[in-house]
Parts: C-alpha cells; sequence; structure tokens
C-alpha cells in the first residue's frame, strides 16, 4: 500500500492508498468493518462523520474529528485526496473525478474548513495515484472548461493534446487554495503495471477496462483515520 511521507509525519495518523491486489480487510481488520460510507456523485458535497459505521449519503468529501473512524475513498481513474490537520486532531477523504475537479471540490472542503473557523494552510494533503496525462483522454470541450474557470497554465493542464493532467490540476488547486504541504503520486490508475496474474496491471481503471469491469466492485480504496 501507497503512503504519502508528508502525512507519515503527522503524529497519529494511518493511511494508505491502496491497489487492485491490497485487502483492506486484513490492513485495517478494527477499522475496515465500521469505515465510513459516501456515495460517490462527482460532487462537492463535504459530510462530517462523527461515529463510526455512518452512511453520510451522496458526498464526495468527508471530515472527521473523532479518532478511530476510518474514511474511505473508492476510485478506478479519479483523484483520491486524503487530507490531515498538522497536530493531527483531524482528518478528511476527497474524491475528484474531472467533474468535481472542476467544479471546485477543493475550493469546496477549503470553504468547508473555513466555516469551522480552521486555515487550509494548517492542513497537509496528498493525492494518490490518478489516470495520468500519459493516458487520459479527454475531449477538447473538457479542457477549454478548464480553461474557462481557471488560471492554469495550458502545459500543466493538458501537457498532450487531448489529455488531462488531474493530479497536476488538483494539485494546482489545493496550492492555490493555500494549503499547507501537498504532495501527489505520479503513478497512473491507466498504465501502472503489476502483477501479471491481475493482467499485468497494478490498478483498476473504469477507462482501460469500462468493457469488462464490475461496476462499484473493480475499484481501489484510499483511506485514512486518526
Amino acid at each position: 500500500m501507497l503512503v504519502s511521507p508528508i502525512l507519515e509525519r503527522i503524529p497519529g495518523i494511518d493511511h494508505g492508498f491502496g491497489n487492485r491486489d491490497d485487502d483492506m480487510t486484513a490492513s485495517f481488520p478494527d477499522t475496515w468493518p465500521t469505515r465510513a460510507v459516501q456515495h460517490e456523485r462527482h460532487g462537492t458535497r463535504i459530510a462530517i462523520i462523527d461515529h463510526p459505521g455512518q452512511d453520510c449519503g451522496e458526498a464526495d468529501g468527508m471530515f472527521t474529528e473523532q479518532s478511530g473512524v476510518l474514511l474511505t475513498i473508492a476510485t478506478a481513474d479519479c483523484a483520491p485526496l486524503l487530507l490531515a490537520r498538522q497536530d493531527g486532531a483531524a482528518v478528511a477523504a476527497l474524491h475528484a473525478g474531472w467533474r468535481g475537479a472542476h467544479d471546485g471540490i477543493v475550493d469546496a472542503f477549503a470553504a468547508f474548513l473555513a466555516g469551522l473557523g480552521e486555515a487550509p494552510a494548517d492542513w497537509h494533503a496528498a493525492i494518490g495515484p490518478t489516470a495520468g496525462a500519459c493516458c487520459y483522454e479527454v475531449s477538447q470541450k473538457v479542457i477549454d472548461a478548464f480553461r474557462a474557470r481557471y488560471d492554469i497554465a495550458p502545459a500543466l493542464l493538458a501537457p498532450r493534446p487531448g489529455r488531462l493532467n488531474l493530479a497536476g490540476v488538483v494539485r494546482w488547486q489545493l496550492e492555490r487554495a493555500g494549503f499547507g504541504q501537498v504532495w501527489s503520486s505520479d503513478t497512473c490508475t491507466m498504465c501502472a503495471t503489476g502483477d501479471a496474474d491481475a493482467g499485468g496491471f497494478a490498478y483498476h481503471s473504469y477507462r482501460r477496462d469500462r468493457e469488462t469491469r464490475a461496476p462499484g466492485v473493480d475499484v481501489q480504496w484510499s483511506v485514512i483515520a486518526r
């Protein structure tokens, strides 16, 4: 399981970005059965989790100050974001596909923190494996929509024609919003190789395997708890 060096340094935080082979039940035996659940819709709603096993409904972000509550993100090309306050007293998890990134889930979380009297500068953020600009094809309409809404350098937004740099966009948004330290994986979920018995790929990918994958099952999990 992949871990972020900046989150590893925060006291009391347990986290990880899983791949297609990671067994979350074995890795988190005490908290996986009572993990918090959200039904991701590529939106910007942030839910507050206050007890284990909470089903927060349709949301793409979770926040908790409760100890021992595992927050989980399911992805298969979208960007999983794990965040922690630098003192380890609160954690969050966000799901950012291109729609959520375009619609501003990072800004929504920054506003959510401001509503609690917190500053993004006191939070560190990690972006896990995501479909990379090497493989992530989108329409010119999508790229133009980002250009119209955000002042992102064209070479960062789409380093190759028709290829969106989703992790780069999300990192730019986090830095622009004033989050403390930001780390991002450079692993692409569409082309990273792994166990040959799993088809040679390390991660599930919606775009690569859309004709054969089982929706809601063929995903990797990213988790964080305090």
